[in-house]
């Protein structure tokens, strides 16, 4: 099979079932790279051994991923499906390119154990010369990775004003069973590989000095954790910045007023052989001074406002938008716009308990539970296609209707009264619709709910 895949690997982490999307993988540092869709299972096996970084021979005790199933109304929900042999490592590619589309990664479960020292010293010992090019190949020395990155600092005078998220990728020390390098370990594209990080299980870097000021050798977990390290440095100071340079492997901004009163720069790089980010230049203290008084700042946008406010929003979801104008007042001494206090209300909660898309997401895999854990029940969904312009795109649906009724429910009909009534609720949200409700009454005047149904709206007739 040709073609590349791109892998997204949790090690020793956490299987997590019953999600709303089904089984869902965690680890403290995922990270991904890219691999051809001919490999073959020990190729990966050798593969991910050369990712550890613990300075111990580890090997690999078992490998899942993320197989996406098709359920009510062309959704998809994943479980997980061992990989054992090629085989099954050929229809986990054949899988992914016919789902790539809609999930261009493939998410891989990873155990580890470490294999003792005396059951390979002999292999060690008869294959040296071989141990000797793995460690020249993996030896990582900063001064090497600075000059890739350093080259050029003072003529990048764009904006870039993306700071988009990296993985820290680690090549580690050499497998336990020498073998022949795999070209797809030299050849990295590091752009397929940039996957999104994981906020929930991102670690806040080392504290800043007592005066609140950066120094050159502070480090940082992610990538995430030092820019909103410079921002909050950023919001606390009264001074912005601009992006100069925003790579997945470095992070290099400027003030704004650099080369006219100020000289401040900072500028991080992620140090491989270290496993996290340092900061490697910083030219000190802002010498600027703020030509006017905001009441605003660029860099306190909703996301950042939606992060501070995530504790009283789990708390209170109801919270009213005024309550978060006056929290960012107090924490930030900074008076945002209404809108933005929403705005950022909207994402903390979507991040907290999930947004809009997450929950009609959901939706099927909470009706399949239900009919399987109460057998009798019905359920029916009708969806529509999606249209890229005049292309139907595949694997993708629109909800239209859905209808469900309990099994209880049908059997309790049966002792009801030949008279069904049928009411309605508009929904408010960002998707708008009725929620119908048929209803009966029993011998003793009581209300039965019997059936319900998601529909469009109301007609005239009905």
């Amino acid at each position: 099979m040709e073609g590349t895949a791109n892998l997204v690997v949790y090690r020793n982490g956490e299987i997590v079932r019953n999600t709303h999307e089904g089984v869902r993988f965690v680890s403290q540092n995922p990270f991904s790279f890219v691999v051809p869709c001919t490999m073959t299972l020990m190729e990966l096996q050798n593969g991910l051994c050369q990712s550890m970084d613990n300075g111990t021979l580890m090997r690999v005790s078992r490998i899942l991923y993320r197989n996406p199933v098709v359920v009510f109304g062309g959704l998809i929900q994943f479980d997980a499906m061992p990989i054992t042999d090629d085989a099954s490592m050929q229809r986990m590619f054949q899988i992914h390119r016919e789902t790539q589309m809609r999930h261009p990664q493939i998410g891989v479960y990873v155990d580890f154990e470490t294999v003792e020292a005396v059951a390979v010293q002999n292999d060690i010992d008869i294959h040296d010369d071989r141990v000797a090019v793995y460690q020249g190949m993996n030896s990582d020395s900063e001064e090497d990775f600075e000059a890739t990155y350093e080259a050029g600092d003072e003529d990048e005078d764009g904006n870039v004003g993306v700071e988009a998220a990296a993985e820290n990728v680690m090549v580690g020390p050499p497998s336990s069973q020498p073998m022949d390098v795999p070209p797809f370990m030299r050849e990295l594209d590091l752009e397929a590989m940039h996957a999104p990080e994981f906020p929930e299980y991102t670690n806040i870097g080392v504290a800043d000095a007592e005066d609140g000021e950066f120094r050159i050798g502070m480090e940082y977990s992610s990538r995430k954790s030092v820019v909103a390290a410079i921002r909050s440095f950023t919001i606390a100071k009264g001074v912005d910045y601009e992006v100069y340079e925003s790579e997945p492997q470095t992070f290099y901004a400027k003030c704004k007023m650099y080369g006219r009163g100020c000289d401040w720069l900072i500028r991080a790089s992620l140090i491989r052989r270290k496993g996290c980010w340092e900061i490697r230049r910083y030219n000190g203290r802002h010498t600027c001074t703020v030509g006017a008084i905001s009441q605003d700042h660029s860099k306190l946008d909703s996301d950042t406002v939606a992060d501070a406010i995530k504790p009283l929003v789990e708390m209170d979801p109801s919270i009213k938008v005024k309550s978060i104008i006056a929290e960012v007042q107090s924490r930030f001494n900074y008076t945002i716009s209404y809108r933005k206090a929403w705005l950022a209300k909207q994402k903390s909660i979507a991040n907290v308990f999930g947004g809009w898309e997450d929950s009609y997401q959901a939706l099927p895999w909470w009706l399949s539970v239900m009919v399987q854990k109460m057998p009798g029940s019905v359920v029916q969904i009708e969806t529509r296609p999606l249209y890229n312009g005049n292309e139907e795109a595949q694997g993708v649906k629109i909800l239209h209707r859905v209808f469900w009724s309990f099994n209880l429910c049908i059997r309790a009909f049966r002792h009801c009264k030949p008279l069904v009534q049928v009411d309605g609720t508009h929904l408010y949200g960002k998707y708008k619709g009725t929620l119908l409700v048929a209803i009966a009454q029993d011998g003793n005047q009581n209300i039965v709910p019997i059936a319900f149904a998601l529909v469009e709206g109301e007609t005239a007739d009905a």
